[in-house]
């Protein structure tokens, strides 16, 4: 396998007025094509923090950000957004939907501002809703469905670009037991069918679908297996 993304001595400190408050501390991580890893630790350990360097969503206060073998640390805004939207994909734990919109509409947004064409905006869309199990539900608004339901639209739509690395921050923190399951099923399924997928996590039962676990506190990780 080829290294997707990887982090050489990444730090970084949020200001708070005249107060440091550092959120990684010189971590080192190395994403192979393929990889699923789960992201684990308390509450402040830096794992949304650490999720947004690797989604390029924030950038390091020191250290590199290597995207298949570039270093991006220090690419233009404009530069980091064209490779986010067509590279990762990202899903939420309050699933981030516009409520006005139906699910297919939703699963269409990404593509839109892609520039990608009307017929071809439905037929992904439609297509990628099927491939969740709500092809009978791409009508519905957010509102019109449940949680879990609302969760496949959101993996629908990190999927509409085709990307490389999904990064699910608590993807499951907010449903029951059996949707949360479902949707570990379905991020596992996707691994399996070649992408890369970043599980942020407090359910040790959710992380064991990963195939490596981190732990993180106070900023560092370790490996656990």
């Amino acid at each position: 396998m080829s290294t997707l993304v990887s982090l050489e001595g990444v730090t970084k400190v949020y200001r708070l007025g005249q107060v440091e408050v550092p959120a990684l501390r010189g971590v080192d991580l190395s994403l192979e094509a393929g990889d699923f890893l789960a992201l684990m630790g308390p509450s402040g350990s830096g794992k949304s923090t650490l999720l947004h360097i690797l989604g390029l969503l924030d950038r390091p206060t020191s250290g590199r950000v290597l995207w298949q073998g570039e270093d991006v640390s220090g690419l233009r805004p404009g530069r980091l957004a064209e490779l986010r939207g067509r590279a990762i994909g990202f899903v939420f734990q309050t699933f981030n939907l516009v409520p006005t919109l139906s699910a297919q509409h939703n699963v269409e947004l990404p593509l839109l501002f892609q520039g990608v064409r009307g017929k071809e905006r439905r037929r992904r869309a439609q297509e990628l809703l099927e491939q969740v199990g709500l092809g009978a539900r791409r009508r519905h608004r957010p509102a019109q469905l449940s949680g879990g339901e609302r969760q496949r639209v959101a993996i629908a739509r990190a999927l509409a670009a085709d990307p490389q690395l999904i990064l699910a921050d608590e993807p499951t923190g907010n449903l029951d037991s059996v949707s949360g399951s479902e949707i570990l099923e379905l991020l596992a399924g996707l691994n399996r069918g070649g992408k890369t997928v970043v599980l942020v996590t407090h359910d040790p039962e959710a992380a064991s679908t990963a195939r490596w676990v981190l732990r993180m506190r106070d900023g560092r990780v370790w490996e656990e297996g």
